[in-house]
């Protein structure tokens, strides 16, 4: 194992800037988001010739098209907003519970994990969240205490930290399948029942832990009147974005790759706002930059701790845990990757995964397994921990802004069992899927 001070420095490296990009420390006048901690990172990589700049631009030129994904898919979720169509599914949640609080939190759980599938994990995060701070207001009734309205913010967490269903529903699973050469059909083969059960165990897991605050009654709000430009808007929309969902489901039919698809879908959108002359630039400012330059500078840094040696040592580890099975190894891989997510965040530990997957001397299929059952952990993980996922710490800070305090203690103290049930039910069925299809 390395010991070296200039094979730990890759590690000291990733622990800055992990720690820069979940504290976000002010220096002078600067606060250091999380895009400048991995500029920090990658550059210090590349200063200390961790990571030599000509595989450093490799790296990059690597994630190109992955990224170029990624952008597509926050334009067109920013667009669904724009319209207002994140408006009318909310209105639609809240008459069609009928009052009934334990219907309302299964439909908004449901609602959520549909939307995360279709337009990413943490885009249902980020979207979902001001959407339920405002609807708990108008559906809270006298009675209601502050606790119960705790279940649904919980609900709409856990519906961005499930597994994919769809490679598009997260950043991870994109540039993980990218790297892999895994197309979209083939990934939703293998993961579409792994992350039904994710969802299962999920929602009966929050509906259980919560049996006592989630109340009985609530208010139906006045049903959402869209303006006039929302409903010219709505429709072209729509048909847009089921066109876009047909394209990524036939990819291998047409051999039209997922980033020109989802490129192609928001350029469409885009092109429709400015024919009906509505403006694009809250679209473009919608658009996570900073995530984009994260992924960018984590990924340099995990090229330089696969060049010190530590993602053999992490591949030997997982080899190790997992005795002489292949099902066991699956197991080995998802587990670690969701207790690394936890404590490193899901992007770090991916981009290390990608790089131990590589080095495994095994078949295709078996290393596409083993990329499947990293994602399973890479998914979930972050529940476990609030440093798991930048989505969850926005989570906790749009739940601030609004005066709605939860502590570190009970999103652990929850996030923890729940996690480690759905990663263990979601690999079994993966193993399962294996053993029946007999490759």
């Amino acid at each position: 194992m390395p010991t070296t001070l200039h094979s730990l420095s890759p590690l000291l490296i990733l622990a800055i800037t992990i720690g820069l990009a979940l504290t976000r420390p002010r220096i002078g006048v600067f606060r250091v988001n999380i895009a400048g901690a991995a500029i920090l990172g990658a550059g210090l990589s590349i200063l200390f010739d961790i990571v030599p700049p000509g595989l450093a631009m490799n790296t990059l030129r690597q994630l190109f098209f992955p990224l170029m994904t990624i952008v597509g898919l926050m334009a067109i979720s920013s667009v669904a907003v724009q319209v207002g169509l994140l408006q009318t599914l909310a209105s639609f949640i809240a008459q069609s519970g009928k009052g009934d609080g334990g219907k309302l939190f299964s439909r908004l759980f449901w609602s959520g994990a549909i939307a995360g599938a279709l337009f990413t994990n943490d885009a249902a995060i980020l979207l979902f969240t001001p959407m339920v701070i405002l609807m708990m207001e108008e559906v809270q009734t006298d009675q209601w205490r502050r606790e119960q309205k705790i279940p649904y913010y919980f609900a709409v967490l856990y519906v961005g930290n499930l597994v994919g269903a769809l490679v598009i529903s997260n950043p991870i699973n994109i540039i993980a399948a990218s790297f892999f050469h895994i197309d979209f059909l083939e990934y939703s083969l293998w993961m579409l029942l792994p992350a039904l059960a994710s969802m299962l165990v999920s929602f009966w897991g929050l509906k259980w832990i919560f049996r006592k605050d989630i109340p009985k009654t609530y208010n139906i709000p006045a049903p959402y009147q869209p303006d006039s430009i929302s409903k010219k808007l709505s429709t072209p929309t729509a048909s847009i974005l089921v066109l876009t969902l047909l394209a990524f489901m036939t990819e291998k039919l047409t051999h039209i790759p997922i980033w020109a698809i989802a490129c192609g879908g928001a350029i469409a959108l885009l092109s429709m706002l400015k024919i009906k002359k509505q403006s694009i630039v809250p679209v473009i400012r919608h658009i996570d930059w900073q995530v984009l330059i994260f992924v960018c500078g984590i990924f340099i840094i995990s090229v330089g701790l696969r060049n010190a040696g530590f993602t053999h040592v992490l591949g030997q580890f997982i080899t190790d845990l997992g005795g002489g099975s292949f099902a066991s190894h699956l197991l080995a891989t998802s587990f670690v990757s969701a207790v690394s997510s936890a404590f490193i965040n899901n992007h770090s530990t991916v981009g290390l995964m990608i790089w131990v997957i590589q080095d495994f001397s095994v078949s295709d299929l078996m290393t596409k397994l083993l990329v499947f059952a990293s994602l399973i952990g890479g998914d979930l993980g972050p529940k476990m921990l609030p440093i798991g996922s930048l989505a969850a710490l926005m989570w906790f800070r749009m739940l601030e802004k609004a005066d709605i305090h939860i502590s570190y203690r009970s999103y652990i103290t929850i996030g923890i069992p729940v996690t480690l049930l759905a990663v263990l039910v979601s690999v079994l069925i993966l193993i399962l899927e294996w053993a029946v299809a007999g490759l």
